[in-house]
């Protein structure tokens, strides 16, 4: 497990940049746009945790002027990034919303639960400040993710959760008949190197963690066990697990989704 001062760090560092490398992150969270959109929900106050340097939160503004929007990160300067979109954001941790109970009508995620170490907390708070009828609709990368680049190095330890441990966390979260889905997306790059230079460059660079794994033998040997084994249309690729869930507050009220 990460911990959340590492990731606060990594994020933080990264900030200024984000968006330029993040275009995989857009897409999964153009994709949570598109679902609020198209199901013409009106929802008066929504909440984007995780909210990174804005993105969503700028399209909901768009697509949702009458919306009140909120956001929160772990990173302060993620943070400030996107209180230049909007001016509801707070640097919070998803653990601990800073919010009332039963406030909010609609609470996203995108890219971030796979980070938060006490999953079934995080999803009771979120359950906790929203509003009867309220949803609760979010992506994250499961355990598959990077499996190829895993392999690649030899690493047993897996730092994201699996589907199941997800699963079962909101499970036992309060949230009624939970939507879950599970869906592979498939990233093309140039080489190996150019897959280490990308998580740098979005914060998630906990490889070099690992003492000696990337001194310039290993990362040759490695190179070429990846191109060797994870190649198609002359570039090589990497997999990612992306979980999707929608989730209603209660039973009886439900919403549009």
């Amino acid at each position: 497990m990460i911990s959340t001062q590492k990731i606060r760090d990594n994020f933080s560092r990264s900030a200024g940049h984000y968006e330029k490398y993040a275009g995989f992150q857009a897409k999964l969270a153009q994709e949570l746009l598109e679902e609020v959109v198209g199901a013409g929900y009106k929802a008066n106050e929504i909440l984007d945790i995780g909210c990174g340097t804005g993105w969503l939160l700028g399209q909901l503004k768009r697509f949702l002027p009458q919306s009140r929007l909120y956001g929160l990160d772990i990173s302060l300067e993620m943070a400030r990034q996107a209180r230049a979109k909007i001016g509801g954001v707070l640097a919070a941790d998803a653990v601990f919303l800073p919010f009332k109970d039963k406030s909010l009508d609609l609470v996203l995620s995108n890219a971030v639960y796979q980070w938060v170490p006490l999953l079934e907390a995080a999803f009771k708070d979120a359950h906790r400040i929203l509003k009867p009828g309220g949803c609760f609709m979010f992506n994250c990368f499961g355990g598959k993710t990077l499996r190829e680049l895993r392999q690649c190095f030899g690493i047993e330890r897996n730092f994201l959760p699996p589907a199941d441990f997800i699963r079962e966390a909101l499970g036992r979260s309060e949230f009624s008949s939970p939507e879950f889905k599970v869906k592979d997306y498939i990233r093309n790059f140039d080489n190996l190197a150019d897959i280490l230079s990308w998580l740098k460059y979005i914060g998630v660079n906990r490889l070099n963690q690992h003492h000696g794994l990337l001194t310039p033998a290993r990362l040759a040997k490695a190179d070429h066990f990846y191109r060797s084994n994870f190649r198609g249309n002359g570039q090589v690729y990497a997999s990612f697990e992306v979980i999707t869930v929608k989730a209603c507050r209660d039973s009886t009220m439900c919403c549009p989704y």
